[in-house]
């Protein structure tokens, strides 16, 4: 199995870790964890989604989706802000990240703007 990480703040400092994980050559998943989901959420809060997919680009699309549904119903004033790939981006790279969050989130890179 491999592994690309990827770590998602907030505007409001919620803060969550993706893994997206290849099973197979057409076999993927993406698990979510809550780092830090701030009030009223204790931080250990159990979140989804769990998403699968025949392309990484699939299922991260997917999670993502649900993640920004999640955070609508949460906090009507919290999105998306920052992504950041600390491993490289081997499955789905940040161009395609910028593309399913949409350009006003920062796309990063071991940390670097994409």
């Amino acid at each position: 199995m491999y592994i690309q990480t990827i770590d998602i703040r907030t505007k409001n400092k919620r803060v969550f870790s993706v893994h997206l994980e290849q099973w197979g050559q057409d076999h993927y998943e993406c698990k979510l964890a809550a780092i830090n989901l701030g009030p009223p959420l204790p931080a250990d809060a159990t979140f989804g989604p769990f998403t699968k997919g025949t392309t990484a680009l699939a299922a991260y699309r997917s999670l993502i989706s649900g993640l920004k549904e999640t955070l609508l119903q949460l906090d009507a004033t919290d999105s998306i802000s920052v992504t950041d790939n600390p491993c490289n981006a081997p499955f789905v790279t940040a161009t395609d990240q910028k593309n399913v969050l949409g350009q006003d989130v920062v796309v990063k890179v071991n940390g670097v703007n994409a």
